[in-house]
């Protein structure tokens, strides 16, 4: 989203309008909750976001129907004229249930633990060179590069501010008991591994009375468990990602949110990635080896040849029958032709030909034929498919399958140890830039901060550049069109469907608002009258 050089300003508190009385309100989750700690979880819809929101709440919010992010603990966010500096104003009189102050300096303190503890979502923050905190409800960001999109950081993981005195308090237990640790509307009661965290209103809300009494979340398993969950009534809050299943809730008129993101399922490809060892991790790699050590790649994903290989040998319309039950909206597009930056820009063709040909080229270069790939649970079916189709074009794949979503994903973000995994870009039309910088910049490579597959292509560095320091959408969407066109021709991952995320809601219940990457909050939630 395209944001004015002007400040975007809280309009009052947002939970005054809470009344007195409810119940446990209980949500089914896309994944496992592995932690509540903001740094050590990506705080999205899909993977622990609505927990985490509830218990610390977001400085920003940012509203689907509007299009625009919003004050929620900040009182505005200024940028100047070439957004390369943005004025933070936090709401007075905010206490964390420890009973600190939720100020300038905490702020501070959240953000810089981003960057020391290399978070999942550091790519956020790393951008701030520097913070000055002119009084205690005032923090000015300086950025190294100009970005419209910043409020989109504050909206997110970095934005659910956790309190300095927990940290130091609870240290590693903060991820399962963070005790006094967050400002939001809710507090924690229990976490049970793989099984359910439990959360109480919190009496001294910021923004008044909280209506329900707490909430629960658990996971259910696949998205046909978890919609047969919501329909029997055992929750009344679902995250669904599988085509079939949203589909199939569409069909029924369930109500509840909806985001599209382009390039929601990918393959994503280790393009080459150098692994900086520190403190013995990424393990196993790194076990044993001094700090600094550097680790080349030897996925044969390096070779674009191989990548391209890869692209051209998945049928798209074979993979929406075995993985989607045919309800997929598949394209290799890394921009959906459904968004506001699509351009005409289209992806890489399925050619099983074409295919074989640069096995053989990769081959005959030195490469044995063997790939791994890696998938996990939350499409039982992804893994297999995949193998079928890329061994149909001459490769040997070796399948690590049914993990659970979070061992998956630590294998490419975490250990950096992958060919090929099942993955998600989710590029979002709020704020494109952030996944494509993400996914995209060379600058992420040596950082560890981001770009997962190690992608590196300077013309794309430069068009994401341009795009970010954009005043007007043209030329973001003439940005966006360049970074799609270096796709289609490199392959650093593939796009397999813009597929939306879908929120269930009961008609039992009301208030839950949607903030950035499908994240629930439910500070104003209560039972429907």
């Amino acid at each position: 989203m395209l944001l004015a050089a002007g400040a975007l300003v809280a309009c009052g508190g947002d939970g005054d309008q809470n009344t007195a009385g409810g119940g446990v309100v209980t949500m089914a989750t896309w994944s496992a909750t592995k932690s509540l700690d903001p740094t050590q979880a990506a705080a999205t819809g899909n993977s622990a976001g609505a927990e985490i929101a509830a218990i610390y709440d977001t400085i920003m919010r940012y509203d689907p129907e509007s299009g625009t992010f919003e004050p929620h603990t900040a009182e505005s966010l200024t940028p100047n004229a070439d957004f390369t500096q943005w004025t933070l104003k936090l709401r007075p009189n905010i206490k964390f249930s420890d009973g600190t102050a939720y100020d300038a300096a905490a702020v501070v303190a959240n953000l810089k633990r981003h960057v020391e503890t290399r978070s999942n979502t550091v790519s956020l923050v790393a951008p701030i060179t520097k913070y000055d905190t002119p009084d205690d409800l005032t923090v000015v960001f300086t950025l190294s590069f100009p970005w419209n999109g910043f409020p989109f950081a504050l909206a997110s993981g970095p934005g659910m501010v956790v309190s300095p005195a927990a940290v130091q308090k609870l240290g590693d237990g903060l991820g399962t008991n963070p005790v006094g640790a967050g400002a939001g509307p809710f507090v924690i009661d229990s976490f049970r591994a793989n099984e359910s965290v439990t959360l109480k209103r919190n009496p001294d809300y910021w923004g008044g009375q909280v209506a329900v009494e707490g909430l629960k979340f658990i996971y259910a398993g696949t998205g046909a468990q978890t919609y047969e969950a919501f329909r029997a009534g055992t929750v009344q809050v679902a995250f669904l990602r599988d085509p079939a299943s949203v589909a199939e809730a569409k069909a029924d008129g369930v109500g509840g949110f909806t985001q599209r993101f382009s390039a929601n399922d990918t393959l994503i490809m280790n393009n080459g990635i150098t692994v900086t060892c520190q403190k013995g991790e990424p393990a196993p790699k790194c076990a044993g080896k001094a700090d600094g050590t550097e680790i080349p790649s030897t996925a044969p994903t390096k070779d674009k040849r191989v990548r391209q290989a890869v692209a051209a040998a998945i049928d798209l319309q074979t993979l929406n029958q075995r993985v989607y039950n045919g309800a997929g909206e598949v394209t290799t597009d890394l921009i959906a032709q459904q968004s506001r930056w699509y351009d005409g820009v289209t992806g890489p063709a399925y050619d099983v030909a074409r295919a074989k040909s640069l096995v053989a080229e990769a081959k005959a270069a030195g490469w044995n034929g063997q790939i791994r790939v890696s998938c996990h649970t939350g499409l039982p079916t992804w893994g297999t498919a995949v193998k079928g189709m890329l061994e149909a074009a001459g490769f040997q794949v070796n399948l690590t399958d049914q993990q659970e979503i979070a061992a998956n994903t630590s294998a490419v973000i975490v250990r950096k140890d992958f060919d090929i995994a099942c993955f998600g870009s989710s590029i979002s039309d709020a704020e494109p830039f952030f996944a494509i910088n993400r996914d995209f910049n060379s600058a992420f490579v040596k950082s560890g901060g981001g770009n997962y597959s190690g992608y590196v292509n300077p013309a794309v560095d430069q068009a994401i550049a341009a795009g970010r320091a954009a005043g007007d959408e043209a030329a973001m969407k003439a940005a966006i069109s360049t970074v799609a066109r270096a796709y289609t021709e490199d392959v650093p991952f593939l796009v397999l469907t813009s597929q939306p995320e879908q929120v269930l809601v009961s008609e039992k219940l009301t208030g839950l608002v949607l903030n950035a990457s499908t994240v629930v909050m439910f500070h104003d939630a209560k039972p429907a009258s």
